[in-house]
């Protein structure tokens, strides 16, 4: 569980998933970084996507400077990092993550490339205004994050440790909220107001109404974009997946390729959880879920596992269920994240789970950790399936 911990760290970055805003010609851009934080010799890299496809460009630091330049089609989500393999600087401490559009951007370090600030473009200016507004929030995260370092291997592998530290984590992240909803309310022009609302969403499921409200709010020009319809669809798919709603039936194939129909466990509460093989979050979760299941498979309860893997990893996947001592209904149909199931569920993001009751109605989403015992608790307490 260790490393797979060490791997789930939560970062404060505004943004988890892009999408490309389509322009019809290439424009230019620069990104200049200055400051006494960068030296003289370091290795800069940039890396973004265009059309799904990585790129990387690198440049040495000269007199405390560095400077990248090109052109692209409207804007891109990127970062930069330093001197380390590009491939996984996400996971690294000193990274910088922007978008880069065309025009001058400016990136000042004063003692690092996480501690820069940037200007010059009408979007990375509203990310850098949100940022500032996080900034308080954002220092009791990283506080967090050099508790857990300072944990020791046994606490680390301490299943109540890292409830508490995960739900310290989640209370930041709820203080951030009533701040991200006021910045979408004052700027209903901003593209970063629509990242915003895509990102709270996959945080918290229980935001859909509020995001929902907030997004008709937005300009038509902002919810047109290609990530404003994505994301429309995505909330129409969670609204009808909401708490009190009844679950939509689906099919997928279990391990041995079976049909397995979610109405089959019709009689029970069941707990419809999207994880994945790769997924470090998901694999720290789930000995959560085995202690729930453990406790309350006698007293009407069972869960059915979707997987987000697909047929490159269906080797891990099988392997990560024995590991992980996963002994209930596991299914996936081998589409990575386009998992037909979670798109049905308007689930984004994983780990992800979905509580059913005996009448297949919705009562729960994304209970994790020891929320999820304390809510199975107060429904099977008294032995009734209900």
């Amino acid at each position: 569980m260790r490393q797979l911990l060490r791997k789930m760290k939560i970062t404060i970055l505004l943004v988890i998933t892009l999408f490309p805003f389509v322009a019809l010609a290439q424009s230019p851009f620069t990104i200049k970084g200055v400051g006494p934080g960068l030296k003289d010799g370091d290795k800069i890299w940039l890396i973004y996507k265009i059309d799904s496809k990585t790129k990387g460009d690198s440049t040495i630091v000269r007199n405390h400077t560095f400077t990248f330049q090109g052109k692209i089609n409207g804007r891109e989500y990127g970062y930069v990092c330093r001197n380390d393999d590009p491939m996984t600087a996400a996971e690294l401490h000193d990274v910088f993550n922007f978008y880069i559009e065309p025009g001058n951007i400016l990136i000042t370090s004063p003692d690092s490339l996480l501690n820069s600030s940037i200007s010059g473009t009408p979007t990375n200016n509203d990310l850098t205004t949100l940022n500032k507004a996080l900034n308080p929030l954002q220092s009791r995260f990283i506080k967090l994050n050099k508790d857990f370092e300072a944990l020791t291997p046994a606490q680390q592998e301490d299943i109540n440790t890292v409830a508490t530290l995960r739900a310290n984590f989640k209370t930041v992240f709820a203080e951030m909220e009533p701040v991200q909803f006021a910045f979408v309310k004052n700027h209903p022009d901003s593209y970063i107001s629509l990242v915003t609302l895509d990102l709270m969403k996959k945080r918290n499921a229980n935001l859909i109404p509020q995001i929902e409200s907030a997004y008709k709010e937005l300009t038509p020009v902002i919810r047109e974009t290609p990530f404003g319809k994505a994301l429309w669809l995505n909330i129409a798919a969670s609204m009808k997946s909401d708490i009190g709603i009844m679950a939509t039936d689906f099919t997928q194939p279990d391990i041995n390729g079976r049909p397995v129909n979610l109405s089959d466990f019709r009689g029970k509460y069941v707990l419809i959880d999207f994880w994945a093989s790769w997924c470090a979050p998901c694999r720290a979760e789930n000995p959560f879920v085995l202690a729930a299941y453990n406790k309350y498979k006698d007293k009407g309860f069972t869960v059915l596992g979707v997987s987000w893997d697909d047929q490159s990893t269906r080797k891990a996947w099988l392997k990560a269920i024995k590991d992980d001592g996963l002994t209930w209904t596991q299914v996936s149909d081998l589409n990575g994240s386009k998992n037909a199931a979670s798109k049905l569920y308007g689930i984004t993001l994983i780990p992800s789970n979905i509580l059913i009751d005996p009448s297949g109605k919705i009562v729960a989403r994304n209970i994790k950790d020891k929320v999820l015992d304390s809510t199975l608790d107060g429904l099977l307490s008294s032995g009734s399936k209900r």
